[in-house]
């Protein structure tokens, strides 16, 4: 058998060409405003209940789209989730990934509130904005921020 592609772009190409011809073969076809990010999901999962369960507040990835688009920077509470943010991609736009999961900090930190990793690693995420916010953040545990 002979590989018919060799570069990643042509299978990811191919693979949403299947996925679009599933979805309309299956009656599923999203929306034009959602159906690059339902088929980007249907892509990484191969579930493609997705096309059916995804519910989009309107205006949400127009919003995401703008937020990207002016470097606002993509926070997740796994690595995993991390790892699969294409960073050439979002180098383009100015952006930045950030996870928090693994910073020793935020492990104290959620040990010292009685709380999960991924709530604490969310609220050193926005720890730099709060603090802007207001000109005092009492509440909040003191952090090091690089």
């Amino acid at each position: 058998m002979t590989p018919q592609h060799h570069l990643p772009a042509d299978i990811e190409r191919t693979s949403l060409s299947i996925i679009t011809a599933e979805l309309e073969a299956l009656g599923l076809t999203p929306p034009p405003e959602t159906a690059a990010v339902v088929k980007r999901v249907i892509h990484t999962t191969a579930d493609f209940d997705y096309a059916r369960n995804l519910r989009f507040t309107p205006g949400a990835v127009a919003a995401g789209v703008a937020a990207l688009q002016a470097a606002a920077p993509i926070v997740t509470d796994t690595n995993m989730a991390l790892s699969g943010i294409t960073k050439p991609g979002l180098a383009r736009l100015g952006g930045t990934a950030l996870c928090y999961m693994a910073d020793p900090e935020v492990a104290a930190l959620a040990k010292a509130n009685g709380t999960t990793r991924a709530v604490a690693s969310m609220q050193r995420a926005a720890l730099p904005v709060v603090q802007i916010s207001f000109a005092s953040a009492a509440t909040l545990p003191p952090l090091h921020i690089s």
